[in-house]
């Protein structure tokens, strides 16, 4: 792991470099007017990303897998979402800039006013960000994305109010230009951020450990028999979902 954690940080240094130069160019008013410079720079930013992106899940799944370092997990995970909410912000910024000079962000202005007008009601689930409502969320949200009769813009107005206001979710679903052809981008962008399988089993694996163990070293404190089982079930019921039955959770 410490190999991994070595090349994260100089690639980290390097995408806080480019990080910075965007965010000089987005506030100058004549560089911000250089599309073509803007356009390689967010070239360069995203390639930064997604190979930072790509050690961190291995970091972060590292991390999981070791009872010893949930602590760890939690603050290194915390580290790791605030530069990707670096990313989205300045991918959000650049992107809304470069549709405005293309006048594409006027056709879809537009058209999402029609959209708003005629969306047919529906009692929306709201989703913050954390993995372990997915499930809940996607189970409710799934009948519009599967629905024949609404348009992909309908859906993606759908999600854009699915999110908890300011919400990690939020800002990754703000950082796609409401369009047909972002609706699936947003959307698998979504599932792997919050929604992995392998992330989501190792999340609530980790949670029965830690009620387990917790009901067994608090003694009196301890919650009673009937929620703590409910608060099983509830875990397995989840694990379940997600293809686990509580035989072949001893191979895990």
């Amino acid at each position: 792991m410490d190999a991994l954690k070595t090349k994260r940080k100089s690639l980290r240094t390097s995408f806080t470099a480019t990080a910075n130069k965007l965010k000089e160019c987005l506030a100058k008013k004549e560089d911000a007017k250089d599309g073509d410079k803007l356009r390689a720079l967010n070239s360069q930013l995203e390639d930064k990303f997604l190979r930072l992106d790509e050690i961190q899940n291995k970091i972060s799944s590292l991390l999981l897998e070791n009872t010893d370092t949930a602590a760890e997990y939690e603050t290194d995970f915390q580290t790791a979402e605030d530069y990707r909410d670096n990313f989205l912000e300045l991918k959000s910024k650049l992107e809304t800039l470069l549709n405005k000079d293309s006048g594409s962000f006027l056709e879809s202005s537009s058209e999402l006013d029609v959209v708003k007008l005629n969306l047919p009601k529906f009692e929306l689930k709201m989703f913050s960000g954390d993995p372990k409502e997915f499930l809940t969320f996607w189970s409710i949200f799934s009948k519009i994305h599967d629905s024949e009769e609404l348009t992909a813009i309908d859906k993606f107005q759908y999600l854009y109010h699915s999110m908890v206001p300011d919400s990690r979710a939020a800002r990754l679903i703000s950082s796609f230009p409401i369009t047909t052809e972002n609706y699936p981008k947003a959307v698998e962008q979504l599932k792997l951020r919050f929604g992995r399988e392998d992330l989501l089993v190792q999340i609530y694996v980790r949670d029965l450990l830690s009620l387990v163990l917790k009901n067994a070293t608090t003694g009196k404190n301890a919650p009673d028999l009937a929620t703590l089982y409910d608060m099983l079930e509830t875990k397995l019921r989840a694990l379940e979902s997600l293809g686990r039955t509580k035989e072949n959770l001893l191979t895990f």
